[in-house]
């Protein structure tokens, strides 16, 4: 159940990368973008947090501390992301975002989690496919590389703060992108030239956050009945389902690797659904 959790987070992720895509064809600042997606991830979490669990949820400081460590690591796995595709080129960067998956694994291990022998190997092979998607066409130099990484590390670290939270689900990943976005809420208030979208952005923002509360939500649900690392290696494949969604729907083509990826892909998550 994990990772068929976890996987359902990645196609709401890939899904969500159409209404961004949009997005980007605005010319929209990246920090604007950010509140946007993420406050109307935060407006639909938030209401439903609290019908869901209202009578369940004491907050102290320890029990919030890792869903708002998340929140804190989001934004830095997306502001270091950004640095990233604007020095770097995306043939670089991507394979390396990919990583998050097993940056996680890496973290809950260190954390306490243990999984199977079988399960390691079914997860470094996902890893390894989900890289292979990510392969793009081009020159490559080390430009973005280390800012990529440092993105992968949030982003892993976001995964594994949610999965570590003992508060209930909906509400962790409520308060994690509740604080996501007074952060960027922030940034755009004192950097920001230009803070209010144009009319059409409407649609792509509310597509967008609510896919990514959808994503958040299932993570949340995933880490609630299994293994963190489980659920971070299956979400990281929304770089697969993404690509096929590109095949499917936009008629893309990929070059040969990357079809060799989805299949890897494909392959080692099914088995890691039967083997957790």
């Amino acid at each position: 159940m994990t990772a068929i959790l976890g996987l359902i987070t990645a196609v709401s992720w890939a899904f969500s990368n159409l209404f961004t895509h949009q997005l980007s064809r605005l010319k929209i600042e990246q920090t604007v973008v950010m509140t946007g997606i993420i406050g109307v991830a935060t407006l639909a979490l938030v209401p439903v947090a609290i019908v869901a669990d209202y009578g369940d949820v004491t907050f102290t400081v320890d029990n919030v501390a890792w869903p708002v460590l998340g929140g804190v690591f989001s934004v830095f796995g997306l502001l270091t992301l950004v640095r990233a595709l604007s020095v770097g080129s995306l043939s670089v960067v991507a394979p390396i975002i990919a990583l998050e998956g097993g940056i996680a694994v890496v973290m809950s291990v260190a954390l306490g989690e243990r999984p199977s022998l079988l399960q390691y190997a079914l997860m470094a092979v996902a890893v390894i496919g989900a890289m292979l998607v990510s392969l793009e066409p081009g020159r490559r130099t080390a430009a973005g590389a280390i800012p990529a990484v440092l993105s992968a590390i949030g982003f892993a670290a976001t995964w594994v703060s949610v999965g570590m939270s003992d508060l209930p689900s909906l509400t962790t990943v409520a308060v994690t992108r509740g604080t996501g976005f007074l952060i960027v809420l922030t940034l755009v208030l004192v950097f920001a030239k230009q803070r209010i979208p144009p009319r059409a952005s409407i649609v792509p923002f509310l597509g967008c956050g609510l896919l990514d509360a959808l994503g958040y939500v299932t993570f949340g649900l995933a880490t609630a009945v299994g293994s963190i690392a489980v659920a971070s290696v299956a979400a990281t494949q929304w770089t697969t389902a993404a690509a096929i969604i590109g095949i499917t729907i936009l008629r893309e083509r990929l070059r040969p690797i990357q079809y060799a990826g989805i299949v890897v892909t494909l392959v080692s998550v099914s088995a890691l659904v039967i083997a957790s």
